[in-house]
C-alpha cells in the first residue's frame, strides 16, 4: 500500500492510515519521530519537574536531593535538545549521515541498557527496583532494540528519504 499525499483520500488534510507508517521505508522515520516526541516530553518535563526523577533514583538527605536536581535539569536539557535533533534527523537525505545517527543511538541505548541493568543487580539501593525503574529498563532495551535493528538488519535504502513522507 503506498500512501499518496495528492491523492483523493487526502483532499482535507486527513492523515495517511496507521498501516502507512509501519510501511518498510517509513518504520525509520516512524520511530525517529516517536523517539523524538518522547524526547520533548521527557526533557521538558524533567526540567521543569526535577523531583520526578525521585521515581527512579533513591534520594535520602537534603543534599543529595539538590545534586539529583540539577543532574536532572542538566540531562532533561540533553534529552530536549536530543529530541530536536531527531525531529530534523528525519529530513536528512544522506543515508550514511542518517545511518551514523542511528547507530550511534544503538551504542549509547545499549551501553545505557547495561549500565542500568549493572546497577540495578548490584542492589545498592540507588536505582529504585519499583514499577518506574523497572519500566526504565524495559525503554531502553526497547530503544536499543529498535536502533540495533535499524542498524544491523536493515538494507542501505531504508536511510534514503525518497519515499518517505516527513511532516
Amino acid at each position: 500500500m503506498n500512501y499518496n499525499p495528492s491523492s483523493s483520500y487526502n483532499t482535507r488534510g486527513a492523515s495517511p492510515p496507521l498501516s502507512y507508517y509501519f510501511l518498510p521505508r517509513q518504520r525509520l522515520n516512524t520511530l525517529l519521530l516517536i523517539h523524538s516526541i518522547a524526547s520533548f516530553t521527557i526533557g521538558g518535563v524533567g526540567y521543569l519537574n526535577p523531583s520526578a526523577a525521585q521515581l527512579f533514583f533513591s534520594m535520602e538527605s537534603d543534599r543529595e536531593r539538590g545534586v539529583g536536581r540539577i543532574l536532572t535539569r542538566l540531562f532533561c536539557c540533553l534529552i530536549f535538545a536530543q529530541g530536536i535533533m531527531i525531529l530534523r534527523a528525519r529530513k536528512i537525505n544522506d543515508p550514511e549521515i542518517k545511518r551514523a545517527f542511528i547507530m550511534a543511538y544503538f551504542i549509547c541505548f545499549a551501553g545505557s541498557s547495561l549500565a542500568l541493568i549493572m546497577e540495578h543487580m548490584s542492589n545498592e539501593g540507588i536505582v529504585d527496583g519499583k514499577f518506574f525503574g523497572v519500566m526504565k529498563i524495559f525503554v531502553m532495551m526497547g530503544l536499543t532494540g529498535g536502533y540495533g535493528w535499524f542498524t544491523f538488519m536493515q538494507p542501505p535504502l531504508v536511510y534514503s528519504l525518497s519515499g518517505h513522507r516527513v511532516g
